[in-house]
């Protein structure tokens, strides 16, 4: 019984990691897109706050989808 819990503990250690690796990765491009908006005048900053918010929650989507 203690060898399985054991074994399936390093899996999901890695996972977790796997996850926030992912979520490492894609911050300074989120953080890019939200500067690039605000400098281009495209949007007000409310807006470009939500889309960083919409493109951040698509990436915590992705990262439990690597974790399960």
């Amino acid at each position: 019984m203690i060898l399985a819990v054991c074994s399936v503990l390093p899996a999901q250690a890695t996972d977790r990691q796997d996850s926030r690796e992912l979520r490492q990765e894609v911050r300074p491009e989120v953080r890019d897109v939200k500067q690039d908006c605000r400098e281009n005048d495209q949007k007000d900053n409310y807006e470009c706050r939500q889309d960083k918010r919409e493109v951040k929650q698509d990436i915590r989507e992705k990262a439990r989808d690597v974790k399960h």
